[in-house]
């Protein structure tokens, strides 16, 4: 019986946890309206290959001629190494790209990758928004 009693409080313990967890995530569209598109281009000064998610900084220069950072969130780098074939080296400073995605919804200088052009090249197999 008390072999028992302990294997089910075990099972709860783990549903409880597992579920403060999933809590914790939340989806893309609390952070950027999926339902708008916009693109930038400019001068990747940082690459960050981790999880949860990959992170793309780069120097966009705006219609007044100032130049602002830019950051530009991906899936996990661990999806994208399964998926993609991304390494930590497929994007480097100084590389120049055209990201297309979801802006930011306090209009912070920031999108959710849909798809990143390289000398007008895919460097991603399916579109991320939406």
């Amino acid at each position: 019986m008390r072999a028992r009693l302990v294997a089910i409080l075990a099972v709860l313990i783990g549903c409880v946890a597992t579920s403060v967890t999933s809590l914790a995530h939340h989806g893309s569209n609390v952070v950027y309206d999926l339902t708008a598109t916009i693109t930038v281009s400019g001068t990747v000064t940082r690459f960050q290959f981790v999880n949860p998610h990959a992170l793309i900084f780069l120097e966009v220069t705006d219609e007044n001629g100032e130049t602002v950072e830019w950051l530009a969130g991906l899936p996990s780098a661990s999806g994208l190494q399964g998926n993609e074939g991304w390494t930590r080296d497929t994007i480097k400073p100084g590389d120049e790209l055209t990201i297309t995605g979801s802006p930011a919804r306090g209009g912070a200088p920031s999108l959710w990758t849909g798809q990143i052009e390289r000398d007008g090249e895919p460097l991603l197999k399916r579109n991320y928004t939406g």
